[in-house]
């Protein structure tokens, strides 16, 4: 009966382990990501304050780079909108 206690101790020991490791592994990653997210809004806002009058996002090797600046931000913007979009309903129904 004790070698039973003991074995599901160290495995569940080992699994937290594991998923502690995990966790803390796709917190870093999702930083990462944020900080990617937040580099290409300040260089999608730099180069809309550049091309302020439309002449480099209407030229059409440059507004390729624009486009497609501007569809790489908002791919980012959709990776992290559910967990925005819960955190605020959350919010709404604490309030009442």
């Amino acid at each position: 009966m004790i070698w039973i206690i003991i074995t599901l101790f160290l495995l569940l020991t080992f699994v937290s382990l594991i998923l502690y490791f995990a966790l803390k592994r796709i917190n870093q990653y999702e930083d990462l990501l944020i900080q990617f997210q937040n580099i290409i809004s300040i260089s999608s806002e730099k180069l809309k304050v550049v091309d302020s009058q439309g002449h480099y996002e209407a030229d059409d090797e440059t507004g390729f780079f624009f486009q497609q600046l501007k569809e790489l931000q908002e791919s980012l913007d959709g990776i992290f909108e559910n967990e925005e979009v819960e955190e605020n309903s959350t919010s709404a129904e604490e309030k009442e």
